[in-house]
């Protein structure tokens, strides 16, 4: 059955709340009935306007997720068993859902019975990633619920591992715990894995995540300053290919390329990889906290990359077997797709490879998909 509540009009004001909530909250419960023998669990939809929703709460916690992540799905019941200890907190749970259509939206709400949703709107959605800052879900937003008249609210932390650490909310709001997901590293540590972190040759760092200690990491701002670097070189290249001709040069950035990849695949950015030293020490001086993200997607990239890089070098080879136009139309081609790859991780974020990997090369081959990848 469905009930609605309509909207407080006077509350139309410049609250935060309601520019990101809109006007209404739905309210998600399930109500038993028992009929006979048998106990039916029925949803209850109804509407309450957002000041009413949100009166008398310190804190809000935003779950953003989706009917088609599986990891949403598995993060669910933790943020609903939670409900009870965020109520006592003063912490009102809503539902944020990134589906992609109502009946996925819909699904999504049967999933969280317990928990209130905002309702589907798209392009709320998509301004609240924006403002928050977010890239993947499943996450989980704390907000203070004050200070309405200001543009924006106040993000108290990024909930995701530390709700999984403190379940029973023992440390809430969770400020303090946050700070100490990006593990301290000494300068040297970033540049020479060893100690807790592993060994020199391992592809990644160890021991930097508290919720998955044993998983190899690599700092995304060096992997994005190389990635810089190696956009570089491929305008060099697009240079050669329409203005300098030089075959030299061709088997010199090849060598580069390669040298770069390979070892970065077998060891990680350092200790023999020149770009990724070069990325990993400016990162040391420019970015003092790391950026961990998991490392074998971005070993799946870089083979990408080798792949391409090596394309190039056997057309090179053969120039003289093919029409000097279908020539400069391959190389360009692949000198083309390698900037554009290498701009969009340096100056975006966005890794081509990482995202082949989660939708292509997990999907078809069975591997286990990378949890923090981009949205």
């Amino acid at each position: 059955m469905s009930t609605k509540v309509n909207p407080n009009d006077a509350t139309k004001t410049n609250d935060w709340r309601l520019k990101l909530f809109g006007d209404e909250l739905r309210m998600n419960t399930m109500t038993k009935m028992k009929r006979g023998d048998i106990e039916q669990a029925l949803q209850e939809v109804s509407f309450a306007s957002i000041p009413d929703a949100f009166d008398g709460y310190e804190y809000l916690a935003l779950f953003f997720g989706a009917n088609y992540c599986p990891f949403c799905k598995e993060f669910a019941p933790t943020v609903v068993a939670a409900a009870p200890a965020f109520a006592a907190k003063k912490t009102k749970v809503i539902f944020v859902s990134n589906d992609r259509d109502d009946l996925n939206y819909e699904e999504s709400c049967k999933k969280v019975q317990g928990i209130d949703v905002m309702g589907y709107d798209l392009s709320k959605t998509a301004q609240m990633r924006d403002l928050f800052g977010l890239k993947t879900i499943p996450a989980l937003i704390i907000l203070q619920n004050k200070d309405f008249e200001k543009d924006e609210p106040f993000v108290v932390s990024n909930a995701r591992e530390i709700l999984e650490l403190d379940p029973n909310l023992k440390r809430f709001p969770w400020g303090s715990i946050e700070k100490r997901q990006a593990a301290p590293l000494t300068a040297w540590a970033r540049l020479f894995i060893h100690g807790i972190h592993g060994n020199w040759w391992q592809l990644g760092h160890k021991n930097v995540s508290p919720l998955h200690p044993s998983q190899m990491y690599m700092d995304e701002h060096a992997v994005r300053i190389r990635a810089g670097l190696l956009n570089v070189i491929t305008w060099v290249a697009i240079m050669n290919v329409f203005y300098m001709r030089n075959l030299l040069l061709v088997n010199v950035i090849f060598g580069i390329v390669s040298w770069e990849f390979v070892t970065s695949m077998l060891f990680g950015l350092t200790p023999f990889a020149p770009l990724g030293i070069i990325a990993t020490l400016v990162a040391v001086v420019l970015q003092p906290s790391p950026l961990w993200k998991p490392a074998n997607p971005k070993r799946f990239a870089w083979g990408v990359g080798l792949m391409l890089a090596l394309s190039c070098f056997i057309i090179v080879q053969f120039k003289d077997e093919i029409s000097e136009k279908d020539f400069k139309a391959a190389v360009a081609a692949i000198a083309l797709t390698c900037n554009l790859f290498t701009w969009l991780e340096s100056a975006a974020g966005f890794c081509v490879g990482c995202f082949v990997y989660n939708n292509v090369f997990v999907k078809y081959l069975g591997k286990e998909e990378c949890k923090e990848c981009k949205l």
